[in-house]
């Protein structure tokens, strides 16, 4: 019988169950990561490894979380006014855009103590999001508190706590065809490895009742309006 490892919710662990009984285990929001093993050596390296990387964040759904003294949160978000983006197609060159960052100490969720923004023209949503990434990080580095990054983009998650580490091992290929902004992707990268032991991500839904949510989404979209 195949064990099974399952990691980033709730039912984290080994099984040893049938797949009909371990499956359901897999359903949740956030999806976890989770692969059968012939043995259970196996499925406990695999699950060893992705917990010594610290590649997962947490999930706040209403937008609320207990904060941390002596730590930061950053707030990041990023967006575009698309005009352009139906039946496949791509945003406009006069498409405005921006990213935004708002950064808490502590267990102040309320107010920032620092916030940052800028807008462009004719850029992806995913372009600002990982632009809010970047800036985010950049500003980690002036500290050596733990930081946690807090964003509504599973893109950017995903990504930073996944995807890139795949990308970056198999020589910043993927199987599908290009890695899609690969050049912020290779930064976000490099400036994460400089503050893994430090580093955390929480996702919270967009526009929920969270004032850093809402503060960076209205930012940006100030950001925007000032073009």
């Amino acid at each position: 019988m195949k064990t099974y490892a399952i990691i980033g919710n709730q039912y984290e662990g080994l099984y040893t169950e049938p797949w009909s009984k371990v499956q359901p285990y897999t359903q949740t929001k956030p999806a976890p990561k989770y692969k059968g093993f012939t043995t259970k050596s196996a499925a406990q390296a695999w699950f060893d490894d992705q917990k010594s990387t610290a590649r997962q964040y947490t999930t706040a759904y209403d937008g609320s979380f207990t904060a941390a003294p002596n730590q930061f949160y950053i707030f990041t978000d990023g967006g575009n006014r698309n005009t352009g983006n139906h039946a496949g197609g791509h945003v406009n060159d006069t498409d405005k855009a921006a990213w935004a960052i708002a950064i808490y100490a502590g267990t102040d969720l309320k107010n920032a103590v620092y916030t940052d923004s800028k807008g462009y023209l004719g850029r992806t949503n995913n372009e600002m999001e990982l632009s809010a990434l970047i800036n985010a990080l950049l500003q980690a580095q002036r500290t050596d508190a733990p930081i946690t990054i807090v964003s509504d983009s599973k893109y950017v998650l995903d990504g930073v706590t996944n995807w890139m580490y795949n990308w970056q091992a198999n020589g910043w290929r993927k199987q599908s065809g290009e890695i899609a902004n690969l050049t912020a992707w290779k930064q976000i990268f490099e400036l994460v490895k400089t503050l893994n032991d430090r580093l955390s991500f929480i996702w919270v839904k967009g526009h929920a009742t969270s004032d850093g949510n809402i503060l960076v989404d209205q930012l940006l979209n100030d950001a925007m309006d000032n073009l």
